[in-house]
């Protein structure tokens, strides 16, 4: 007999043991109604369940956001309902006015209500919010509201941010390129023109020739003097001020670089082409340079191999380097080139790879030297200088693209210092950047702006959702040696082009053309096409400051913008809309277009444009509501404006003074009931949206509910016959336990009974 070892009691105590584990996990399940408790009951389960878990909260809390969005959207509907009501009231009285049965007095008692009706709009405009969102008045906030009647409809108490609009042209095709705004605050653009009338009535040929167009505005935008430059098909595509007070305009004529000069009263001195075979060159840029020589940089753009020649008869500037090179001038356009090209030429040589290449908008850098740049799809940059040496500037190559944005920094003599090569066409990346203006800025870095195919950000390896939308505004900050600090794209789902950029105490300004009226894009209603767009961003960040747009429903866009001295911003586009904005302004096909934006008050906050990790809060032009259970599911809801000056247009006045007057009244009337509509209807549109995405998310949460129970609950009646069995099986092991331990009380005896 053994005694040392209860072998019996000691297996009979370790199935007691796990008896006691599996019982304790059967009554934790029993008591908490989960199958899973912690991570050691089922890893993988506690993980997905962990998920559904999330997802459900989320989408519970989301439909809770999503029953304020809806009365949100029912209360600046109620408030558009009456505005509605009101409109008719006033259309009413405006029929009764038109009637000449009434007398002079009858007609003032009707005014003075229609100027009471028209101060209750605004009145609702002001005050219709929900927890202080005032969706009704175009998102400058509760105020005292006011105006209308026999004065103009237009709010006094709210300031708009343009200050001016002023189109130049006849009534054919006239096209703005570039500008220069001058230290006294004139503006000199350049462009090309078939009108003959109204603005373009000026010595020149016929209407319908396209004639190389020069015009000098003043400060208050009026016409100081306008060129024309006719004969073959010119164009101008960039202006210069000369060292002698005139100017210099660049492009080309017919296939052939171009070059005139102007004295200060905008009378031709001199015109030359220079002389190719091949029919798309073209000098893109014209630049004084700093070194005080009065000389001027040129950029040329040609396909033209060694064929485009100067005044000699020989190559222009040096051996062709292949393809679509970039030929870089310095000139003394005080020289006339058809009398004496010797002089008048001081340097020519080309820039470029054994593909094509283009550089354009040339811009003063702090060092004396200049910067420009477009694209490129050339890696082997080279300098190919007429004497036949060839040098190679310093690149750095940032991705690999087919066709990349070129940066080239210019030294003060005009020669190549150093280039950047920028872009990325690999599976799943951007391609197609372009560059259209890079400037210095105060602190000594560059802000590049142009455009790019986008599908993550721009020269890394980190997708980013927000720019996925084909052609956007492409922006990248640099520091002085060329290297970039972040890149970020803005715009629409459409084609987007930036153009132009101006810093001010604020942020850049940025100025093109979107095609879409979303993304980052605030709407305006009834512009449609492309759209003139323009907008601030932080100098740090990129992050969106305000936007706004502008035009109509042709096409518009922005080409210049300068800041004047006193925080205005001055743009410079081309339109052929006739509506919006532009009402009553074409001058017949497209036309140039110049703006003045008061930059105190220009601009509608808007969502941070793309780059990485760009957030999408909005602005107080809209809300944003977050309806589903993970980041970026959001639903915006864009304010409508039901002010007397959006309801009526801005200027317009409502006077039943006479019966001529009351028929207007009753049109503004009618196209201010065509806009409340519009505006309801998009309201109303929110509402069934929004219910449908309660009805999603409850049915969604209903499901993953019921996914979560099949995974994590416990099925009561299977653990009751575990704790069942368990408690049967603790009962034994006691009752063998307890034999085992008696059967050593057998030697126990027998040592007793010895004794």
């Amino acid at each position: 007999m053994v005694i040392n070892h209860n072998l019996m009691s000691a297996g009979a105590y370790y199935q007691s043991k796990k008896t006691a584990s599996r019982k304790a996990k059967t009554s934790e399940r029993l008591a908490s109604g989960y199958r899973i408790n912690r991570a050691a009951d089922d890893a993988a389960g506690l993980s997905i369940s962990s998920k559904m878990r999330a997802q459900i909260r989320g989408l519970n809390k989301a439909n809770e956001n999503v029953q304020d969005g809806i009365s949100f959207v029912q209360i600046g509907e109620g408030g558009m309902q009456e505005v509605h009501d009101i409109l008719q009231r006033i259309r009413e009285l405006s029929v009764k006015a038109a009637n000449d049965t009434n007398a002079l007095e009858d007609r003032a008692a009707i005014q003075s209500e229609i100027d009471a009706l028209c101060t209750e709009i605004n009145e609702i405009a002001y005050k219709t919010s929900f927890n202080e969102h005032y969706m009704l008045c175009g998102g400058s906030g509760g105020a005292a509201g006011g105006g209308g009647g026999t004065g103009a409809v237009l709010d006094p108490a709210v300031s708009d941010a343009l200050s001016k609009r002023v189109t130049y042209g006849g009534s054919g095709s006239d096209t703005m390129y570039s500008a220069i705004y001058n230290p006294d605050g004139t503006i000199v653009f350049c462009g090309h023109t078939t009108s003959a009338d109204q603005d373009l009535d000026v010595p020149g040929s016929a209407a319908g020739t396209q004639n190389g167009w020069v015009t000098k505005v003043g400060t208050d935008g009026e016409i100081l003097w306008t060129t024309k430059v006719d004969g073959g098909r010119k164009n101008f595509n960039s202006v210069t001020a000369t060292a002698d007070g005139g100017y210099l305009a660049a492009g080309g004529d017919t296939g052939h670089p171009l070059l005139t000069k102007l004295d200060a009263d905008g009378n031709v001195a001199w015109t030359y082409e220079f002389q190719g075979s091949v029919s798309d060159t073209h000098v893109n840029n014209a630049f004084l340079m700093q070194d005080g020589s009065g000389n001027v940089l040129l950029s040329i753009q040609t396909f033209d191999y060694n064929n485009i020649k100067d005044g000699n008869g020989s190559p222009l500037g040096g051996p062709a380097l292949g393809g679509r090179d970039t030929i870089m001038m310095v000139i003394d356009p005080s020289v006339d080139p058809n009398t004496d090209y010797n002089a008048f030429e001081k340097k020519a040589y080309r820039v470029g790879g054994s593909s094509n290449e283009q550089i354009s908008k040339l811009y003063p850098t702090s060092d004396g030297g200049y910067i420009g740049g477009n694209y490129t799809t050339s890696k082997n940059i080279s300098q190919s200088n007429n004497d036949g040496t060839v040098n190679r500037p310093p690149v750095n190559i940032v991705g690999n693209g087919s066709h990349e944005a070129f940066i080239t920094k210019f030294d003060k003599n005009g020669d190549v210092e150093k280039v950047l090569l920028f872009g990325d066409n690999s599976p799943g990346h951007n391609s197609g950047e372009g560059i259209s203006q890079i400037i210095e800025t105060s602190s000594g870095e560059y802000l590049v702006v142009g455009q790019a195919e986008i599908t993550d950000t721009v020269g890394t390896n980190a997708p980013s959702l927000e720019e996925s939308r084909g052609k956007n505004i492409w922006v990248m900050k640099l520091d002085k040696n060329l290297t970039p600090i972040w890149s970020r794209s803005y715009g629409s789902s459409k084609g987007d082009s930036g153009q132009c950029v101006v810093e001010t105490a604020n942020g850049f300004v940025i100025a093109g053309t979107v095609g879409a009226m979303d993304g980052e894009v605030t709407p305006k209603p009834g512009h449609s096409g492309d759209n003139a767009w323009v907008f601030m961003i932080d100098k740090d960040s990129g992050d969106m400051i305000w936007d706004e747009v502008h035009g109509g429903s042709g096409t518009d866009s922005f080409t210049f913008i300068f800041e004047d001295g006193n925080g205005d911003i001055l743009l410079g586009g081309n339109s052929s809309s006739d509506d919006q904005d532009l009402t009553d302004k074409n001058k017949g096909g497209r036309d140039a277009w110049f703006l003045k934006l008061d930059g105190k008050t220009g601009g509608n906050v808007q969502a941070s444009g793309g780059g990485t990790g760009g957030s999408s809060s909005f602005n107080n032009h809209s809300i944003c509501l977050q309806v589903g259970p993970k980041a970026g599911t959001h639903f915006r809801i864009d304010y409508a404006d039901m002010r007397t000056s959006a309801v009526f247009g801005e200027n317009a006045v409502l006077s039943v003074m006479s019966q001529k007057d009351a028929d207007k009244a009753m049109i503004l009337c009618d196209r201010a009931i065509d806009y409340v509509s519009r505006q309801r209807v998009r309201y109303g549109a929110y509402q069934n949206a929004l219910e449908h995405v309660y009805n999603a998310n409850a049915n969604t949460s209903e499901n993953t509910t019921t996914a979560d129970s099949r995974l994590a609950d416990a099925d009561i009646a299977d653990e009751m016959v575990e704790f069942s069995c368990t408690k049967i099986l603790e009962q034994m092991n006691h009752t063998v336990m307890s034999q085992a331990n008696a059967a050593n009380q057998t030697a126990l005896q027998l040592l007793e009974g010895g004794t």
